[in-house]
């Protein structure tokens, strides 16, 4: 039998609705309420701190760093580290912040005194240390204005593989911690200054320098930027003296090996495919070479593609790039001076994959000491689907050897006429002068800032290199 209902039960079934929809409505607007949790500032004191304090104020922060990892940190909280203080151990971050609410690790406390000084030199894998200053595993985490000095370089015979040397870094980045900042910080011979294989992490305005020893067990030079995963930002550091020069570097023939290693930045771990990698703004000077992409090491072959290595200044050993893998990668308006040379040499621009069409456009080349330009490839393996073009080309000393591909489309070969290029050891230095060919001889690329974020253009067409030229040049 089908009941039907009249008008009064309808009324009294919106009104129960009603009621019902306001109440589930004001306890939600109750929960939300209760949720949102008040940001903490920790702050450790090295000096005057005390680990049975709060650390929730300066007069009560901690000593140590021992209970860091017994802290529940929350988005929006800071763990404040007192400068003038020293620190030894990990710092490691396992939870994580929100993108309007990051979790910071940061400095506080009078600037005259050094930034809180944190080392490392404990490698045990067995217990899961490996000479890291700072873990980050927890995502949206910043950490800045921080100084990291001496961490390891020389590993123990039994150290392991590839496996185990991809855990250095005086900050490390896990593959588990997302939109990581790591930024303002100075790091002092460290074997490896930065090591990231965080998604979408940026590593801006560092100050790394200063390593000369040797990684064992593998023999590789020290690294100051260490890249194992994809969508990677770089930007606005300045690395200087990353390289190593020792026999006992025999990792390769000759002409690859025999004696030295390093650099600025590296990418690896053939693992992983690599892509949307940023490199830009960056100043290198007396590296082991400027970057380098490696093709085998666990695994061969990994497509890399999509890489974007613009507006840098090189003043390096070895190489500006060794792409050894890699397609559709940018290299463009880098200034990049090629005068040192040691007992490694590849060139300036070090590509092997076949057949890789690759952007060369816009950079400004000066060498000596004969350095080839292009040593690798050839135009009828390397080069064919590439795209050169516009690129400044000048030997200083000794003569103009390019390689193995053609120069490309409009190639200036003539003095860039740089604004102090013989004493030159800073960035600056290589600005254009007012007669420089540089000026207006470049494609607009669709970059809008310089090295020195100076608008792009300046004048009718943008310039070839890393700067833009102003009157304030001369």
């Amino acid at each position: 039998m089908i009941k039907f209902i009249n008008s009064l039960e309808i009324l009294i079934l919106v009104i129960l609705c009603y009621f019902c929809f306001n109440l589930c409505s004001a306890c939600s607007e109750q929960n939300e309420e209760i949720v949102p949790i008040n940001a903490v500032v920790y702050f450790i004191d090295s000096e005057s701190g005390e680990d049975y304090n709060d650390g929730k104020s300066e007069s009560s922060a901690w000593k140590s760093l021992k209970n860091i990892g017994d802290t529940k940190l929350n988005p929006g909280d800071e763990i404040r580290f007192k400068r003038g203080s020293n620190f030894s151990g990990v710092v490691t971050i396992n939870d994580s912040g929100t993108y309007e609410q990051p979790i910071i690790l940061s400095d506080y406390g009078n600037v005259d005194l050094h930034s809180p000084a944190f080392t490392n030199t404990i490698f045990n894998p067995e217990n899961n240390q490996y000479g890291n200053c700072i873990r980050l595993k927890g995502s949206f985490v910043i950490v800045e204005n921080l100084y990291c000095l001496h961490t390891v370089a020389e590993l123990p015979e039994n150290a392991g593989g590839f496996l185990t040397m991809w855990e250095l870094g005086a900050i490390y980045i896990d593959k588990s911690a997302e939109n990581c900042i790591v930024r303002n910080n100075e790091i002092y011979d460290c074997g490896v200054g930065i090591k990231s294989y965080g998604p979408y992490a940026r590593i801006e305005n560092n100050y790394i320098h200063d390593c000369n020893r040797v990684l064992k067990k593998w023999d590789w030079g020290p690294l100051a930027i260490w890249l194992g995963a994809d969508n990677q930002e770089v930007c606005y550091n300045r690395i200087i003296n990353y390289r190593v020069v020792n026999p006992s570097i025999t990792w390769g023939p000759d002409s690859y090996g025999g004696g030295a290693d390093g650099g600025a930045i590296e990418i690896d771990d053939a693992r992983y495919p690599k892509s949307n990698i940023s490199i830009h703004h960056n100043f290198s000077r007396d590296c082991q070479g400027f970057i380098e992409v490696t093709w085998t090491d666990v695994k061969q072959n990994p497509p890399y593609t999509d890489f974007e290595i613009h507006h840098n200044v090189s003043d390096d050993y070895q190489q500006f790039i060794a792409l050894w893998v890699g397609a559709n990668c940018k290299i463009e308006n880098n200034t990049i001076i090629r005068r040192k040379k040691n007992v490694n040499d590849w060139g300036v621009i070090n590509i092997t994959q076949g057949n890789s069409n690759n952007y060369i456009r816009n950079n400004l080349i000066v060498v000596e000491n004969d350095i080839v330009v292009y040593p690798e490839g050839g135009r009828d393996y390397v080069f064919p689907k590439s795209i050169i073009s516009n690129n400044l080309y000048y030997a200083l000393k000794g003569k103009l050897n390019m390689g193995l591909a053609d120069p490309g489309a409009n190639a200036i070969f003539v003095d860039p006429m740089l604004l102090d290029y013989i004493d030159g050891d800073s960035a600056d230095d290589f600005k254009l002068t007012s007669a420089s060919p540089a000026i207006n001889a470049g494609l607009d690329l669709g970059y809008s800032k310089d090295f020195s974020d100076i608008d792009i253009p300046q004048n009718i067409r943008p310039d070839v290199g890393a700067f833009e030229f102003t009157q304030d040049s001369k």
